[in-house]
């Protein structure tokens, strides 16, 4: 294998072939073949041993693994051109090698390590593993050791030497300390092979399943099998199902917090680095709608974080301490990722790059994203003013939507509780231009300027529906006048679902109903209308509430299906109880007797008259108070005594009439003792044989006896029969 490289045409590698002499035969064999690779066994990277769980002759043992490790990575780079991409194609252990390094290195927040020999050994194995990855995207090397990039495109994405994890993974090992050379390599990476736009869009999905199943797992209630209580935007996401043979759920334990956190940590931090050093990421962050991911696992796990660090941690211990640590710099890394996002559109709107104007909106959208939860926009605002960016979006674009920046601001100083600060005086400051002070005069508001109430509000309405272009210009209205005209109201009440209660019923699609020209003749001539509903309860041109439940199609159909069904319901009589009880007028159910019989036109059923003998009221007695004498109080004392005994034996007089369930008694035992046989029918045929036939003298007679008696039939004796029942007490006088 002694075979020397030779290209005088300067072909590409991909099309160069070789002659390899074997044994006295010659081979003519491709430059990127098996052939030419080497028979060597490429080891894996290892965590050097900490302090924590070191053993005797841990670090010796490692020191010569990594040394060993560090060879087979110079012995890599050593390799011509073919003999290189060859190796890295076709060795079963070249790219698990190089990738093993990646996965096991320090993250940029762990402290190196405390030995200084294992720490440069360390540091020599990651500056060769990032040189031997800067040479898989070197397409040309020499005149003569070079391939197309059509080619290695296809090299590096077919056979997986650089996915989206890879390049992750490079950018959080060596994304701090060296941003400018990762930039470069992902930068070529994305641009030779295009499709990996689409895979981080994939990755990105995988990332919210993460961000989910972390949420899931601090709001979870494990005494409580109901899952958590998460707001309707959350539901969007996959669920995260634990594997079928899994025991039952155990409680969240501080390793597995710990877990929870560094894996947490490890995706902002990643994701804050692929933002930096290679912005158009920032298209597929809001393509995927991840801002809202970050928002709500900033607003959802952050909190719970903390709380589940105090409930399973002991705050006595150095881990708990590094467990906070890692919570804080992953709000930190959150925090940075959204503002990574707003920095790439700021400073394209800035340089004038692409469309400002839909930069503009790009920034605007991200910063409504935010505006979902309140916990991330109010810690960003903190640290980054946001009414600072957006006066200078103002300056570097007038045309910015004042309605969207007022409603920004508004949003976020409601939160915090403060003012937001004077726009005017901020924009009346002196500035130079050229060279000069230049003062910009504030233009007084439009309330200050004449100008026609019509015109004012459409353009009101214009304001409104350019945000909510799916409500009707009446129901703008409406809302309009009952919060006074100040469109940032009316926006934020129908975004966060807070209208009014007499806004609430009206129709979002209700148009604007014209000015009617006979109400406006009337104003000028004083002549009415001619429609006799006008104004009433059901004019739907003059009254918005009109009560739909007194409108009906048809025969209405009652409350009660006859009057017996009226008569029973005793619903308002339970609801005045109360009332009579204050005055106690109301008596236990015991004393009273069962009303359920209709004893009106019962001949027992009359009430006696009234005794005027048995009189039950008591005799006029002296007052205890002006009797003199002892002996005219115990005269005094006997009277009441032998009154009282009276009373007691002539209380059954006083009732009203006799108890209908006596009287039914009563009969019940009259009938059982001997039914009477009822009298026979009586013939009271009236209309008799047909005309000209003759009639009986039964029907002739009867005919007489109808036409004598008609007087005391049918309505002809009200007025006695109520006079009859008004001296019986049956009806009010």
């Amino acid at each position: 294998m002694n075979t020397v490289y030779s290209n005088p045409e300067n072909l590409p590698v991909e099309n160069v072939t070789l002659s390899a002499a074997n044994d006295g035969v010659v081979q003519i064999i491709k430059a990127l073949d098996p052939y030419w690779v080497e028979k060597k066994n490429l080891i894996l990277y290892e965590k050097p041993p900490t302090s924590s769980g070191m053993i005797i002759g841990a670090l010796d043992s490692w020191r010569s693994k990594m040394s060993l490790y560090l060879e087979n990575l110079k012995w890599l780079l050593s390799l011509e051109h073919h003999r290189f991409w060859s190796t890295v194609l076709y060795h079963p252990q070249c790219m698990d090698s190089l990738i093993s390094f990646l996965q096991e290195s320090s993250p940029p927040y762990i402290p190196p390590h405390e030995c200084k020999e294992i720490q440069n050994l360390y540091e020599e194995i990651r500056r060769l593993v990032f040189v031997a990855f800067s040479r898989l995207i070197t397409n040309k090397e020499s005149k003569t050791q070079w391939m197309t990039k059509e080619h290695m495109a296809s090299l590096i994405y077919d056979n997986f030497i650089f996915t989206i994890p890879v390049l992750w993974d490079i950018c959080l090992t060596y994304g701090v300390d060296n941003s400018r050379h990762v930039s470069r390599l992902v930068e070529a990476v994305y641009t030779l092979q295009p499709r990996y736009e689409g895979d981080t869009a994939q990755a990105l999905v995988f990332v919210h399943e993460a961000f989910k199943y972390i949420i899931l797992q601090v709001n979870k209630d494990y005494d409580c099998e109901d899952p958590p209580n998460l707001p309707e935007t959350f539901k969007g996401f996959g669920e995260i199902r634990r594997p079928t043979n899994s025991k039952g759920q155990e409680k969240l334990t501080f390793d597995a917090l710990r877990d929870l956190v560094v894996h947490m940590l490890d995706s902002a931090m990643t994701l804050k680095i692929f933002v930096e050093i290679y912005s158009k990421a920032v298209h597929i962050l809001k393509s995927t709608n991840f801002i809202l991911s970050i928002v709500q696992v900033y607003e959802y796990g952050i909190p719970h974080l903390y709380e589940k660090l105090e409930e399973v941690g002991d705050p006595t211990r150095v881990s708990y301490t590094e467990v906070e640590e890692f919570i804080d710099l992953t709000r930190s890394e959150l925090i940075d990722i959204f503002r990574e996002v707003l920095a790439v559109y700021k400073n394209a709107i800035f340089s004038g790059e692409g469309n400002i104007s839909n930069n503009v909106e790009a920034y605007l959208s991200v910063m409504m994203d935010a505006l979902s939860e309140r916990l991330l926009i109010k810690d960003y605002h903190s640290c980054h003013p946001v009414h600072e960016d957006i006066d200078m979006l103002r300056q570097a674009y007038p045309a910015i939507d004042p309605v969207k920046t007022d409603f920004i601001l508004q949003a976020i100083y409601s939160n915090l509780d403060d003012e937001i600060p004077e726009r005017d005086q901020r924009q009346s400051e002196p500035r130079e231009i050229n060279g000069h002070l230049e003062t910009i005069d504030i233009p007084s508001s439009s309330k200050d300027i004449d100008i026609p109430d019509n015109v004012r509000e459409q353009s009101l309405i214009s304001e409104v529906k350019d945000i909510l272009p799916h409500l009707g210009d009446g129901f703008v209205l409406k809302c309009l006048e009952y919060y006074e005209f100040q469109v940032d109201r009316v926006v934020n009440s129908v975004l966060e679902d807070t209208l009014a209660e007499p806004l609430r019923k009206l129709d979002k699609d209700l148009p604007i109903i014209p000015e009617d020209p006979v109400d406006r003749k009337f104003l000028e001539t004083g002549v009415e209308r001619l429609n006799v509903f006008d104004g009433d309860q059901f004019d739907i041109m003059t009254r918005d509430d009109v009560d739909l439940s007194k409108i009906h199609i048809g025969k209405r159909k009652s409350k009660y299906k006859d009057l017996k069904d009226m008569l029973n319901d005793k619903t308002d009589v339970k609801t005045r109880v109360d009332i009579y009880s204050k005055y106690n007028l109301v008596c236990d159910e015991e004393a009273l007797y069962s009303d359920e019989y209709d004893d009106t036109y019962d001949s027992d059923g009359i009430a006696p008259a009234k005794d005027m003998t048995d009189d039950t009221r008591r005799p006029f007695v002296t007052p205890r108070a002006l009797l003199n004498t002892k002996k005219d109080v115990e005269e005094y004392d006997e009277s009441e005594s032998e009154d009282e005994k009276s009373s007691q034996e002539k209380n059954d007089r006083r009732d009203f009439c006799v108890n209908p369930e006596e009287m039914r008694a009563r009969r019940e035992a009259n009938n059982a003792r001997g039914r009477r046989k009822p009298p026979p029918a009586r013939n009271i045929d009236v209309a008799g044989a047909p005309k000209g036939q003759g009639q009986t003298k039964d029907v002739l007679n009867n005919r007489d006896r109808k036409e004598k008696h008609k007087s005391s039939r049918a309505n002809h004796n009200r007025r006695q029969g109520a006079q009859w029942k008004r001296s019986q007490g049956m009806m009010p006088s």
